[in-house]
């Protein structure tokens, strides 16, 4: 009869793996909240048009083309999604309201800062 050869013990495989060499070990990304990916997504739908135009800019028809009918749609029916799950009822519309308002400031804080850089590179240039 042909004799088995003796299955070596757990603890021995596992020092076999031991012998690579180290690698560093990964942290864990954190994960995002219910309203921070929220956020996210609402920030992605704004983007989608001008990512469109820069993908066509750069000749990247076909990262454009699935911009515009497969990525598009997937992030506005997952953003319409989670709008209904967060701003259901009276509190939701209140924090609904209050989150449209501090991102609308946002933006326009942010397009200052963009505008007032332009002004001063052109005051840059003329002298």
């Amino acid at each position: 009869m042909a004799e088995k050869k003796p299955e070596k013990a757990p603890a021995q495989r596992a020092n076999q793996t031991d012998k690579q060499p180290d690698k560093p070990v990964k942290k864990k990304k954190k994960k995002q909240t219910a309203e921070a990916m929220h956020r996210q997504i609402q920030d992605s739908v704004m983007a989608i048009p001008y990512a469109i135009d820069q993908q066509k800019k750069e000749g990247k028809w076909f990262r454009a083309w699935v911009l515009r009918y497969i990525s598009g749609p997937l992030l506005r029916i997952v953003n319409k999604g989670m709008s209904y799950k967060r701003y259901r009822g009276v509190e939701g519309q209140k924090l609904k309201q209050t989150e449209q308002m501090r991102r609308h400031l946002d933006h326009r804080r942010q397009a200052m800062k963009h505008y007032q850089g332009q002004i001063d590179e052109m005051r840059k240039r003329k002298r």
